[in-house]
């Protein structure tokens, strides 16, 4: 091997070495959520329900988004969800569900299933707005609860602003938007046995 050879190695080698040194490194942030387990009431096992969840592309994806305004979004390459927003979403809440005992069978699908309760959300939010000096959690939910029959038996719109602590990192995004999330999946864990209670009741 002659010296220009040599030479060249030996400079691919080390700008190899000093662009992996200056990569930052990859953080991977979870949600943090428990449930009240003293609310449960008696199983059904003859009442399955089925989760979905819809959402932008974005939001189907783990990588974190930061909005600095109305009309742009950053997706950040170094920091991440430990999942998607849209799949964290449906297993809190199908955890949420099983928390009070009144489902047994509570799956998680890509679309609406007929002849069984379709919990049907549309997440259109979940990320960090930067105004000014203040950092905030953004968290928008559409929540459709259909019969079997197909008839919406339920519906609410759910969106929270959450005021974040200062952090050098996104753990305060994670910690606001696990509070944030705990809040809405309390309503509707309750909202959705009611309705399907007082559905199953007419029959």
């Amino acid at each position: 091997m002659n010296n220009k050879a040599m030479v060249s190695i030996v400079a691919l080698v080390t700008l190899a070495v000093i662009s992996c040194a200056s990569l930052p490194e990859t953080k991977i942030y979870s949600l943090d959520i428990h449930y009240d387990m003293t609310a449960q009431g008696e199983a059904r096992p003859d009442i399955p329900i089925v989760i979905v969840v819809d959402c932008p592309r974005y939001l189907s994806q783990a990588f974190m988004a930061l909005r600095s305004s109305p009309y742009m979004l950053t997706i950040l390459k170094f920091s991440k969800w430990q999942s998607p927003p849209s799949t964290m979403l449906a297993e809190e809440l199908k955890k949420a569900l099983y928390s009070i005992g009144y489902f047994k069978d509570i799956r998680i699908a890509g679309i609406v299933k007929p002849n069984v309760y379709s919990l049907k959300n549309n997440l259109t939010r979940f990320e960090q707005f930067n105004e000014g000096t203040s950092s905030y959690g953004l968290l928008s939910l559409d929540v459709d609860l259909l019969s079997p029959e197909g008839e919406n038996i339920y519906h609410n719109t759910y969106s929270k602003k959450i005021k974040l602590n200062s952090s050098d990192d996104y753990t305060a995004l994670a910690a606001g938007m696990s509070a944030a999330l705990n809040d809405m999946l309390l309503e509707i864990r309750t909202a959705t046995a009611s309705a399907i209670a007082a559905n199953e009741s007419k029959k």
